[in-house]
């Protein structure tokens, strides 16, 4: 565990400096116990290893607190003085901790009122549920579930989110930042030691309701998919773990997603078989949102195939990869395009503004 806070920060900005191996680097044999398990077996084994973890407090005059640790869990890596905001992308000011509510504050991104842990021990100060954020966006996303927002929305700096719907969708760039956390929240809280029981759900409850669930599950499971982890989720992987010594699985090996809610449930896992996506270089272009009757679609490359989804995952047309314009759907919203090539499958998000 980190007794000297000085030693830690050098070690972030030397991981910052030393390029993005250093990011995917995940202690040998942290995952051991998890290793040829499979379905419940697997998520009991993972619960396991993450449990426990050393605790911080919410805020702290004299000791370290989520405040110090998302300064270097959140570092903008060009600029070591600034943190990165979920949701808005800004970079501002580390040292301006809220000020008056003229600075930046700590999103729960598993709202704290979704099992009403509120801000103590635990799932209150556990640093890998909780984001920098603009305070003002931050009261905008309030309790909302995690879906598309395609009714009555409004938008504040790129995320979309209704008040009548009680739905927060981010920017894409946060997707699936977003899931991953939601992912390890659901996984490390199980009630266990007098702790709260939480549990992802379809279901979209009322503003009031205190329940510990929170959704939704096969948004966030395609979220998941949208947005791969980045070198910035690796990296403050690694910093939380240097002070609360547990990891989220799901930043480690995205993988897992699949073992616990997806199609893999009852095949045993092992993480020498898994292995990191390449970043893609095919190209994928096309009007968005697109308002006519067709979509141009300019590639690189051409796919196997290509698939069109609603915004509940529903498949609604495929068409073959040599294809270079497709019929649009006729209905407003939002909507997901596969392309499934030989090696990889890459996903894109479609809005669609359909004429009156």
């Amino acid at each position: 565990m980190v007794s000297n806070k000085a030693n830690l920060c050098a070690i972030v900005i030397a991981q910052l400096l030393f390029g993005l191996n250093v990011f995917s680097q995940i202690p040998g044999g942290y995952y051991d116990n998890a290793e040829s398990k499979s379905d419940q077996v697997l998520r009991a084994a993972l619960h396991n290893i993450i449990d426990d973890h050393q605790e911080y407090g919410y805020s702290s005059s004299s000791s370290t607190d989520a405040y110090d640790i998302l300064k270097e869990s959140d570092v903008d890596p060009n600029n070591q003085n600034n943190v990165l905001l979920i949701y808005t992308g800004e970079s501002v000011n580390g040292e301006n901790e809220y000020d008056g509510g003229n600075g930046w504050n700590r999103e729960h991104v598993w709202a704290k009122s979704r099992g009403d842990f509120g801000t103590a021990t635990g799932a209150g100060s556990d640093v890998h549920n909780l984001r920098a954020s603009n305070i003002p966006v931050n009261s905008t996303r309030s309790n909302y579930s995690f879906d598309n927002c395609t009714n009555n929305c409004s938008q504040t700096f790129g995320n979309f989110y209704s008040g009548s719907s009680l739905i927060f969708e981010p920017r894409d760039q946060y997707k699936g930042d977003v899931a991953r956390i939601i992912f390890y929240m659901d996984l490390r809280y199980e009630g266990d030691n007098g702790e709260v029981d939480l549990e992802m759900t379809e279901s979209i409850p009322s503003i009031t309701n205190k329940a510990p669930r929170h959704g939704v599950r096969s948004t966030l499971l395609e979220w998941h998919e949208l947005d791969p982890v980045d070198d910035f989720e690796r990296n403050r992987n690694n910093v939380i773990y240097q002070y609360q010594d547990n990891r989220n699985p799901f930043i480690d090996h995205p993988e897992l997603v699949d073992y616990i809610w997806g199609d893999k449930q009852n095949m045993a896992w092992s993480s020498t078989l898994s292995m990191a996506k390449p970043i893609s270089n095919i190209s994928i272009q096309f009007p968005n949102p697109v308002d006519g009757d067709f979509l141009n679609l300019t590639l690189s490359s051409h796919p196997q195939k290509i698939e069109l989804f609603d915004a509940k995952g529903r498949k609604m047309n495929q068409y073959l990869g040599t294809q270079n314009q497709i019929l649009a759907p006729t209905t407003s919203g939002i909507y997901f395009l596969r392309f499934t090539y030989k090696d990889e499958v890459i996903n894109k998000r479609l809005i669609v503004k359909a004429s009156s």
